[in-house]
């Protein structure tokens, strides 16, 4: 069975994959009540599997649960 982080980098993946513009906006509590994980776990996940470098931006509110704003990008025209 594939490890906690791979379950919710997977789930957010398919989220973007079915987005037309590769943009979306999740709560970081939500989806940990969700997955029935610490926030933190969340927040690894993020900064360790959706990072510039792998083609994503994220965009993170605090206040009212954490909203999280992760959008794919094209690293080539970054350069």
């Amino acid at each position: 069975m594939p490890g906690m982080s791979n379950l919710i980098e997977r789930f957010i993946k398919e989220m973007l994959d079915e987005t037309e513009d590769g943009v979306i906006e999740i709560g970081r509590n939500e989806l940990a009540e969700q997955f029935g994980c610490a926030p933190s776990q969340i927040n690894y996940v993020l900064t360790t599997r959706f990072t510039t470098d792998r083609g994503y931006c994220i965009e993170s509110r605090r206040g009212g649960g954490g909203c999280i704003k992760i959008s794919k990008i094209d690293i080539d025209k970054q350069e």
